[in-house]
């Protein structure tokens, strides 16, 4: 059908903010399966969303000068993109990714460029398109930017709000994919009355089945291969999924194993180090971790009460009925540890905490000594901390050594004594108090009757000179990890890579090829845009690390904060009154500049703060004003004057800039320098920007 025969009712500006909508939906929802696949850590995530930029900015280029035409037939390869990268990212799954297990760097890497590649090569192309025939009816690139990013808001607040929970990922994802399609051939190609009658029909028959039936349990038993999975659904904060395996019941959390049967040796190493150097203990303090098995084991102390705290309602809806039968007075909090511990009044004898290690920026927060101070306030005298802050290593390289000594030389700053465990996992026990690694000794005189934890499996002497040999490795050198400077997550990343030497290599020749990607799309005159985009990218995820760290995982203030970025960069390119003349780009970069830095003079304030609506608000603010001076850039560089330029460098220009905020910021500058030194960079990428500007407005 030819496009022209609808050109009289065409709307650009519906096409562009449905476009909007669709793209976001869809970066929203893929990164979230994608956290969920390849482990959930920053450098993977900077390299999804450096991925996703970088793959539109090629789409962007693509278009520019294409002879390719028919809105309609763009529209309808758009909307049914989704379908191509979610099979090539089952496929890839199947092929290179082992389930349970955290793929290297590099396959974490290829596989997101790879699954990622065909819709944002579309999305980039059709925005441009879309914003040629937005032009030709007389919108300025400008206002089709604004609108396109006004879909993005209104999807980034539908996915974040009410949207988190109610449906599944696959299930959302193909809803979406299918009403988009839906849209594109009643806009289109159907003409007919009947024959559009009978499309949204079909439309609203397939979305019903597919509330009334998630197909996400067809697609998780894909990703977990060997796996019988029996249930799934996703929740506010992940995915669980329940299987067999022989015969044996299982449960996984984003895609990793948390609870098996077979957790004898796991769980009591978990429960018996720490609670071992208590004596008489009445009040247990329990953080995350499979509960079940765990709250057999502190019940053998007789304790008065035992608190655990697990953000995820759905893991601790079934631990009731576990603490009835071990009779145990158990409280259930659902809420963020972190968040918990300043605010309860309750005293402990032990505190163990059984979070993953610092793999993310989020998890880092745990290992850090402000957390380690807040958890000894809630201490009584003579009480213990226990965590893991990762495997335990037969050999300890220097990665392992930087990583292990940020995390013990935090504690040694905080508590008395610290002494190190090799178990299944590297154990750090701490307390005022003296701490014995006598455990077998200590078992039996409180006759606990354990199955591993005890002579029968364990020497006292082999544990303790094990334990001396790690003390005698940590480095004091190595800076405690800290809140606004989260080395042990920079550590641990570094860790990570050490453990496959043949992926070393690999990681920085395709980092190197993503930042040499970016630079394609760099040009003098449009440097202004590629910096301001980097710094606003980067300022986007020290904002999401400053809301976590005063108010835990705020998924609903998180989602705000990014609408919030989103509608100043809408405000900004859409409107021509805030700043009439291009005259005056010079106050804006200094205006910019200086919002920059305020939010570094600020952030250690900030963080200090403890009243959420007050947080969010301020955090939501300092975004929104930069963003929409940087929104303003892109509308006075797509709109002619003394600078003319063709709305595809500039956008394309734009993504990679941004492309490389994410990765350098979320993986490098901020675990490594801090928030505060990487928040005093962005001046001077503002500024590096303008510079450009003036060079290419004086050739």
């Amino acid at each position: 059908m030819n496009d022209e025969f609808f050109s009289e009712r065409f709307d650009p500006g519906r096409a562009l903010f449905i476009t909007g909508f669709l793209s976001s939906s869809v970066q929203l929802l893929m990164l979230r399966e994608m956290m969920n696949i390849t482990g959930g850590y920053e450098l993977i995530a900077g390299a999804f969303l450096c991925s996703w930029l970088i793959g539109s900015a090629l789409g962007s280029s693509l278009a520019r000068g294409s002879a390719v035409s028919g809105i309609g037939k763009i529209c309808l390869l758009f909307t049914a993109g989704p379908l191509l990268s979610i099979i090539l990212m089952l496929s890839l799954a199947r092929l290179i990714l082992n389930p349970g297990e955290t793929p290297s760097f590099p396959a974490g890497l290829i596989f997101t460029f790879l699954a990622l590649l065909p819709f944002c090569l579309l999305s980039g192309f059709t925005f441009i398109k879309l914003t040629e025939a937005g032009k030709a009816s007389g919108k300025t690139p400008g206002v089709s930017f604004s609108v396109e990013t006004a879909g993005g808001i209104l999807a980034g607040i539908a996915i974040s709000l009410p949207g988190a929970g109610i449906l599944n990922t696959y299930q959302a994802l193909l809803i979406i994919t299918l009403m988009g399609i839906t849209w594109s051939l009643l806009t289109f190609f159907i003409k007919n009355k009947t024959e559009k009658l009978v499309l949204k029909t079909g439309t609203l028959l397939f979305v019903s089945l597919m509330i009334l039936f998630p197909p996400d349990f067809i697609f998780r038993q894909l990703l977990l291969k060997g796996i019988k999975v029996t249930e799934t659904f996703d929740t506010p904060y992940g995915n669980i999924t329940r299987g067999e395996y022989h015969g044996e019941a299982s449960t996984y959390y984003n895609q990793r194993l948390i609870t098996y049967s077979s957790d004898a040796a796991e769980s009591e190493e978990d429960i018996h180090y720490g609670m071992l150097q208590t004596n008489d203990p009445a009040m247990v303090l329990l953080i995350s971790g499979s509960a079940g098995s765990r709250i057999k084991e502190i019940s053998k102390y007789n304790i008065r009460e035992l608190v655990y705290v697990e953000r995820d309602p759905a893991l601790s809806a079934d631990i009731e009925s576990v603490a009835k039968n071990e009779k145990v007075l158990l409280t259930v909090i659902n809420n963020d540890a972190f968040s918990y511990i300043r605010e309860t009044g309750k005293k402990f004898d032990a505190v163990i905490m059984l979070l993953p290690p610092p793999s993310s920026l989020s998890l880092n927060r745990y290992y850090t000594v402000e957390f380690f101070r807040s958890v000894k306030k809630i201490m009584n005298e003579g009480a213990a901390f226990s965590c893991s802050p990762g495997i335990n290593p037969n050999y300890f390289n220097s990665e392992a050594v930087r990583l292990y000594s940020s995390v013990y030389n935090s504690l040694k700053a905080v508590f008395g004594n610290v002494v190190p465990v090799a178990g299944s996992k590297l154990y750090f026990i701490a307390s005022d108090d003296e701490i014995s690694t006598a455990f077998c000794r200590l078992t039996d005189e409180k006759e606990l009757g354990n199955s591993y934890v005890c002579s029968d499996y364990l020497s006292d002497d082999l544990v303790t000179a094990r334990s001396k040999e790690i003390t005698a490795l940590m480095d004091s050198t190595v800076k405690p990890n800290r809140s606004t400077v989260p080395a042990a997550c920079f550590y641990y990343q570094s860790f990570i890579l050490s453990m496959d030497t043949s992926a070393k290599t690999p990681s920085i020749v395709l980092l190197i090829i993503l930042f040499a990607l970016s630079l394609l799309n760099f040009r003098k005159d449009t440097g202004l845009m590629y910096f301001s985009a980097l710094a606003l990218a980067g300022y986007e995820i020290i904002l999401l690390l400053m809301l976590q760290l005063t108010l835990g995982n705020m998924y609903q203030a998180t989602g705000l904060i990014i609408a919030g970025l989103m509608a100043g960069l809408a405000t900004g390119s859409g409107s021509s009154r805030l700043f009439r003349t291009r005259r005056h780009m010079a106050i804006r970069t200094f205006i910019l500049v200086v919002l920059y830095a305020i939010s570094g003079l600020l952030a250690g304030r900030i963080l200090a703060m403890t009243w959420k609506p007050a947080v969010t608000g301020l955090l939501i603010l300092l975004g929104f004003l930069p963003a929409v001076i940087t929104g303003s850039f892109y509308r006075d560089l797509t709109s002619g004057g003394n600078i003319v330029q063709n709305p595809s460098r500039v956008y394309s220009s734009d993504l990679s800039g941004s492309a490389i905020g994410f990765l350098a910021f979320s993986g490098i500058a901020v675990p490594l320098l801090g928030i505060s030194i990487s928040l005093y960079i962005l001046p001077l990428l503002a500024a590096t920007g303008f510079l450009f500007y003036l060079a290419s407005k004086n050739r």
